[in-house]
């Protein structure tokens, strides 16, 4: 029997191939869970999957400089990042206009050409990203 963790990762995991980024919140009280929650406490049927704004914000980073799988050649970024609804993901960060990574900058989600979820640095009002507040990026 599956259990309701299973159920759960397998609904997010659905939503991402179909390239759509969704946040479960309770239907009874409109609370959003954190994706680490998978659920547990809750009946599956109680959970709905709203979409997602895309805005996050950088929570922590690191840069791998050894090559762990042949599609992510170093060097390249893992990320923390926190949703703009709550949650947080472990995702990468494509900055394709070289924009050093900083904790708290803002980013916003998209999908690579195979259908990866990844995040991008999103302009701030001034049309710049954040500036950098980590002198390792």
């Amino acid at each position: 029997m599956p259990l309701a963790s299973d159920h759960f990762e397998q609904r997010f995991l659905d939503f991402i191939a179909q390239r759509e980024l969704r946040v479960p919140r309770l239907r009874g009280s409109g609370e959003i869970l954190g994706y680490a929650s998978h659920g547990y406490g809750a009946n599956p049927e109680d959970i709905e999957w709203i979409p997602a704004c895309g805005r996050a914000t950088l929570h922590a980073c690191a840069i791998y400089r050894q090559q762990y799988h042949p599609d992510f050649p170093p060097p390249y970024n893992v990320a923390h990042v926190e949703l703009a609804e709550g949650p947080r993901l472990v995702s990468r960060i494509v900055a394709d206009d070289g924009t050093p990574l900083a904790i708290g900058m803002p980013l916003r989600a998209r999908f690579d050409p195979a259908g990866r979820l990844e995040f991008v640095p999103a302009p701030t009002p001034g049309g710049m990203a954040a500036p950098s507040r980590n002198p390792r990026s």
